[in-house]
């Protein structure tokens, strides 16, 4: 062996040494300390449709109930103590209407605080969305109930008319902290685009209503890109279809949950809302939906486990619902509406008259009552219209004999509808008789199992004064409506008569289409419910026999009967 490659061979050992030398003590990325991974709880809560119910105290009968907001404060700090600084508290809309005490405050002055979002500042919510009752009594008076709240009002699907300029706050961000590591929270809300045509008046060339899922796609987009870990819609809307003819009307869909849970990424959480129903623990696509049921009753719970690992991720998620105990109530809320509580009950309390009878709403389906007669008899008489029509909002309404007060009165006539007359032909009044006789469904033959369409609301079936028809329920659907005539003429399509009906029927709301355009005849702004408060005031003595024209029935006689056994247990 030369020393020439001894010498090689000495110096490739050498850099060879040094080559392992230096990558021993040369860093590795991947040998860097990785964070240490964090598990942990974030709890979700929901109310929906609270209407007015701060308190648990029916202002329609006087008496303690066990459902109003108040009642749902201690579950909701039973939760907060349980999950220190990991909960967010949520309402899904309709808050502004649907109470006497929402009526008493319909007009604040400037600066003046809703007796409800006082309730909810002082409850501590993080955001609302805006529901379609938010405008029964305009666009100001959301404005200035919304001025008031600590929390935003949120809607995704609201925009300034003929813009792309949203007219309220699409979306908030919310920070929470599970396990020592913040958890940024992205809140949006939608209003159902109904809107349109429910409060027309209120809302046209002013604010458009546009599609759900349309809407909230790139805002859901904006949160995660503004760095959102979790994202929840407090959805005003219930889980598809709509009450409203959307082809004819050109109205989007009115309830968009699952469109939404099914189509727009980067959604966790959806609470619901505007069905006035109750879903525990739903999942669409991945997606957690919920519903508290209206009025206070329950409130809704989603619990999700996180873990961070240099990101924060869903391990899982689950929903539960929770009911307020018997008696259960918030003594530092009823202390901060107090003042309000008493105002409404000094409303409620007025007495405006007498009655010989006692009148009631639990048959007002089934068969001609006094009680909806009295409706359409002050429609009739305000408007001059031919012909007037209602519905029975509630079959536990009931006009006491004796004194008859305010209160009595808003518990048969819940909505603040406004009145109109419109004009409409024979042809469209017999489609109208035979959209509402859908609330029954088909009976061949008198044999059915079931009678009552439990698909159509109690509100959506209106009867009509001043025709005389029959409706057969053994007859298919379209097809029930055997007798129609006017003053012992049978109508023909070519008639032409003027009818009395509240806002929302008049705009063809309820999927009554066949009222989609009719001529406005009369249309003053008059509330109907005030309109019957002034009736009584000036009769001084209700008696039934004053106003009761038996106009309509249901054959056969034992399918009416039937129905009435069906519906009398059940709730409004």
């Amino acid at each position: 062996m030369t020393s020439k490659m001894f010498d090689f061979q000495r110096l490739t050992a050498a850099l060879a040494l040094a080559a392992m030398a230096g990558c021993a003590s040369a860093p590795r990325a991947e040998s860097a300390p990785r964070p240490a991974a964090v598990e942990g709880r974030l709890v979700l809560m929901g109310t929906t449709d609270l209407h007015g119910w701060i308190l648990p105290y029916d202002y329609y009968t006087g008496q303690r109930t066990d459902n109003g907001l108040a009642a749902l404060v201690p579950l909701i700090d039973s939760v907060r103590a349980a999950n220190p600084e990991r909960t967010v508290l949520v309402e899904s809309g309709d808050l502004l209407q649907g109470n006497p005490i929402d009526f008493v405050f319909r007009r604040l002055a400037e600066g003046e605080e809703h007796p409800l979002v006082r309730a909810m500042n002082l409850v501590g919510y993080d955001a609302a969305a805006i529901g379609n009752h938010e405008f029964n009594y305009g666009i100001e008076h959301l404005d200035r109930a919304a001025a008031g709240a600590r929390f935003p009002f949120l809607s995704a699907n609201v925009f300034r008319a003929g813009t792309p300029e949203h007219a309220y706050r699409p979306y908030t961000m919310v920070e929470r902290t599970v396990g020592g590591r913040t958890v940024r929270i992205g809140i949006t809300a939608v209003t159902p685009p109904g809107v349109l045509i429910w409060d027309r008046d209120n809302v046209q060339g002013r604010l458009d209503f546009r599609d759900i899922v349309h809407s909230v796609r790139p805002v859901v987009a904006e949160m995660r890109a503004r760095g959102a870990d979790l994202v929840m819609v407090a959805a005003h809307s219930g889980l598809e279809g709509s009450s409203y003819d959307t082809a004819a009307t050109g109205v989007p869909t009115e309830n968009a949950a699952a469109a939404m849970a099914r189509e727009v990424p980067g959604i966790d959480v959806i609470f619901m809302g505007h069905t006035h129903r109750e879903v525990a623990d739903t999942t669409i696509s991945g997606v957690l939906v919920q519903q508290a049921k209206n009025w206070g009753t329950s409130l809704a719970v989603a619990e999700l486990d996180l873990r961070w690992d240099g990101a924060w991720s869903v391990a899982g998620k689950r929903g539960r619902i929770l009911r307020p105990a018997p008696g259960s109530t918030s003594p530092r809320v009823e202390a901060a509406v107090a003042d309000a509580h008493r105002r409404t009950l000094e409303y409620v309390a007025q007495v405006i008259g007498t009655s010989t009878e006692v009148w009631t709403s639990e048959l007002a389906r089934t068969r001609d009552t006094p009680i909806l007669d009295l409706i359409n008899e002050v429609q009739t008489r305000a408007t001059g219209a031919e012909l007037s029509a209602a519905s029975a909002f509630s079959l536990t309404s009931r006009i006491p004999q004796g004194p008859v007060t305010v209160a009595d009165v808003a518990g048969l006539y819940i909505y603040d509808n406004t009145l109109k007359a419109v004009r409409i032909s024979g042809a469209q009044l017999r489609a109208y008789l035979e959209k509402s006789a859908e609330y029954y469904l088909p009976c061949p033959a008198s044999a059915c199992e079931t009678l009552t369409n439990p698909a159509v609301p109690g509100y959506n079936y209106d009867v009509v004064s001043g025709v005389e028809y029959t409706l057969d329920l053994t007859r298919p659907v379209g097809q029930r409506l055997t007798r129609l005539e006017r003053n012992g003429r049978a109508v023909a399509d070519a008639d032409s008569f003027t009818v009395a009906l509240n806002n929302y029927r008049a705009s063809g709301s309820g999927g009554f289409s066949m009222l989609i355009g009719a001529p406005v005849v009369y249309d003053r702004g008059e509330g109907i419910r005030e309109l019957l408060i002034e009736d009584i005031r000036r009769r001084g003595t209700l008696r039934p026999a004053d106003v009761f024209r038996q106009n309509w029935r249901i054959v056969p006689a034992a399918l009416a009967e039937r129905a009435a056994a069906e519906q009398r247990p059940r709730t409004p």
